[in-house]
């Protein structure tokens, strides 16, 4: 599962026509992404969630390609449509990643381990990692996550790129791994 969140989404020089621009531009750049990754994001189950969404894979669906291949296209096609666009429109993205179960009732997904991925999206460390770097994304993924996908397989994302993130949000533990794509060490 990912998420992913529009940094300062609702900055003041950003009225309703940027947001919105910015929403459509962020699922057409998941899409592609997605998809040039190996992974369709129409076989997915995602929720919006205003500045951002929630995108839940179907289970079986391999991870890897979402640690090697994903974050770079993500960065890239992010960097493209920033260079066309004015500075209002331009966009950085924080990305969670993580495994577990998800559950889903009528108003949408639940728990532990999706509420645990929201955490780590809105975490401190992250944020600020993101907006001192000038990177168009910066990734936390999950201990489980680094643990079995990025330390025990060979991985384009180096291990010793990510950084260790504990903190707390809304009271509660939320530990992870920083990443930012061919930017700075986090």
């Amino acid at each position: 599962m990912l998420a992913v969140d529009i940094a300062e989404y609702t900055r003041a020089d950003r009225d309703h026509e940027i947001q919105l621009h910015l929403r459509t531009w962020l699922y057409a750049l998941l899409r592609e992404a997605l998809s040039s990754s190996g992974i369709s994001f129409d076989h997915a189950q995602h929720e919006d969630r205003g500045d951002g969404a929630l995108v839940i894979f179907p289970p079986g669906l391999a991870a890897q390609p979402i640690i090697d291949v994903f974050p770079g296209r993500l960065r890239c096609l992010i960097g493209r449509h920033n260079r066309l666009s004015c500075e209002q429109a331009r966009m950085q993205l924080r990305v969670a990643v993580h495994v577990g179960p998800v559950y889903r009732d009528e108003n949408g997904f639940a728990g532990e381990d999706v509420t645990h991925l929201c955490r780590m999206l809105d975490a401190q460390p992250l944020r600020r990692a993101l907006s001192g770097s000038g990177s168009e994304v910066a990734f936390v993924v999950s201990d489980y996550v680094y643990e079995k996908l990025i330390l025990r397989h060979h991985s384009l994302a180096d291990p010793s790129s990510f950084r260790r993130m504990k903190t707390r949000v809304k009271r509660t533990p939320v530990h992870g791994w920083i990443y930012l794509p061919d930017g700075p060490s986090p």
